[in-house]
């Protein structure tokens, strides 16, 4: 697979069963300390890496929700006192870009055989590995099971046959819109555009600078896109966020949208929902038959100091021993897990296909956050009919560049 905010998705997503973990047969001697947030499914991790506390082997992990800002502190310190952090993809852009990680592809073909390590699980940067990942979250299709049945239409796969599928819905009585977009301008407007515009193949920025390249032709067709599907949500789409729209289809008001995976379990939550037990999840429609699916994967994992105290290869292992298969097929449902022994429930399985289809990670540069406000606060004038899309990129590339020359991105 190729290379996929952290979402402490797995209590809002999954019930968590009885943790178990696997007997570790680590041989050698040393300390492997190791700091990671804290939820679910990493007290699952924490547990099975603590087996090996035993013989010559100590292992310290730290579960806390500061551990952004403590990993950064210790990542820069003369001498690391961690060993391996967990963090994701935008922890991970400025620890590498102030060269603090350790790249681990020596580690990964030593040991590739040994703990079955997979494609999906590695996060690249480059041609270098920076970490092993063990979950992802991603926005994947929603769908009226129900009223797709009346009508007999085929889950869409691309973005062609959405709007067809829609176009077909117009009519259907019992809800007021085809579809439904986080739209909202902001964070959620520049999400979606993220999804389609990376699902087309072009890149953020232009090769081996931190200048944007959306202002292009892609950037017109991917505007272009998001427009034509808000001819089919609420005339407000511009004012609707996630759980608005996750609000939408519980009172039964659209029949499509693309939604985080975490929101799933919502959607049969009788108390509030009145399509319990009616709606599915699917794998997220691609620009083009297939393509990668127009989702970006925010995935969770680990990676090693650059400067850490101890050895690097008892480090590697111990990791491994966390994500290790029999952990996963042991905890199954704590989290959508990035290993092929996992098994997609009713609630992860869109997910699980987008990460496992190809669906891109979100970009991993330390500026992307600039790009994200400056497109989130732009973009939405063309889709109101303000602007045209050029005038509108052109405000969101503007936007940017002010903001990266301000931060010494660019000169």
């Amino acid at each position: 697979m190729k290379v996929i905010l952290t979402i402490a998705m797995a209590a809002a997503l999954l019930i968590v069963p009885a943790m178990v973990t696997a007997d570790c047969n680590i041989q050698g001697t040393g300390e492997v300390n190791v700091i990671s947030n804290s939820y679910p499914s990493l007290e699952i991790i924490a547990a099975a890496m603590k087996e090996c506390n035993q013989g010559g082997v100590k292992v310290g992990f730290k579960l806390t929700k500061e551990h952004r800002e403590e990993t950064m502190q210790a990542f820069a310190a003369a001498k690391c006192p961690y060993d391996i952090a967990q963090g994701s993809n935008s922890t991970i852009a400025p620890l590498q870009t102030d060269g603090l990680l350790r790249p681990m592809n020596d580690l990964v073909d030593k040991y590739r055989d040994k703990y079955k390590i997979e494609d999906a699980m590695l996060i690249k940067i480059g041609k270098e590995v920076y970490a092993i990942a063990f979950q992802v979250n991603a926005q994947h299709l929603f769908y009226r099971k129900d009223l797709f049945e009346k009508h007999n239409i085929a889950v869409p796969t691309t973005y062609d046959e959405v709007l067809a599928v829609a176009e077909k819905l117009k009519a259907e009585e019992s809800i007021q819109f085809p579809l439904g977009g986080t739209y909202k301008s902001g964070w959620n407007l520049a999400q979606e555009f993220m999804n389609i515009y990376l699902a087309t193949g072009a890149d953020i920025f232009k090769p081996g600078t931190a200048m944007p390249a959306y202002n292009s032709e892609k950037g017109v067709q991917t505007l272009e896109l998001m427009k034509k599907l808000m001819d089919y949500m609420s005339p407000n789409a511009l004012a609707l966020d996630t759980t608005a729209v996750m609000q939408q289809f519980q009172q039964g008001q659209i029949a499509m949208a693309n939604l985080w995976a975490s929101r799933a379990v919502k959607m049969d939550d009788q108390a509030e929902s009145k399509v319990a037990g009616k709606v599915e999840f699917a794998q997220a429609p691609s620009m083009v038959k297939g393509g990668p699916p127009a989702t970006t994967l925010w995935w969770d994992g680990f990676f090693m100091a650059q400067n850490m105290d101890g050895d690097p290869d008892l480090a590697f292992k111990i990791m491994m021993q966390g994500l290790s298969e029999d952990v996963v097929k042991a905890n199954n449902d704590a989290t959508i897990w990035l290993r092929s022994a996992y098994k997609p429930g009713r609630y992860s399985a869109g997910a699980y296909a987008s990460a496992m289809a190809g669906a891109p990670p979100y970009p991993m540069q330390p500026q992307i956050s600039m790009v994200h406000a400056g497109l989130g606060n732009n973009i939405g004038d063309f889709l109101a009919g303000k602007e045209t899309a050029r005038e509108s990129l052109a405000d969101a590339e503007k936007a940017y560049i002010n903001a990266a020359k301000e931060k010494g991105y660019i000169k």
